[in-house]
């Protein structure tokens, strides 16, 4: 099925289509990058909460970068190192969960 709906307009055009898999093995211990948006609260601690939710879920910041966007509210662009969907949905969930994060 097709899980995207930039990809929906191909449906009817399948010689365009090549079958890939995304399983990965799950011995691999490979991470794998991906790069999140998260809104926090400017407050003391906000970093560390949403540090502490990267680091208990066992993922890694590779790189963040923050902007003030407003007087309350700093902007984080953070590249992470995750296992897998599975794991980085968590991880979201979690952060979203987060009395730091704004959204």
């Amino acid at each position: 099925p097709i899980q995207s709906p930039a990809l929906q307009a191909f449906d009817d055009q399948p010689e365009r289509w090549i079958d890939v898999r995304w399983d990965i093995d799950e011995r691999t211990k490979e991470r794998f990058p991906a790069r999140i948006s998260v809104t926090a609260i400017n407050a003391p601690g906000s970093l560390a909460d949403i540090a502490q939710v990267v680091a208990s879920n066992d993922a890694n910041i590779h790189t963040l970068s923050m902007v003030r966007t407003a007087p309350d509210f700093t902007e984080m662009l953070i590249d992470l190192e995750v296992w897998d969907l599975k794991h980085l949905n968590r991880l979201l969930s979690q952060l979203k969960d987060n009395s730091s994060v704004s959204d």
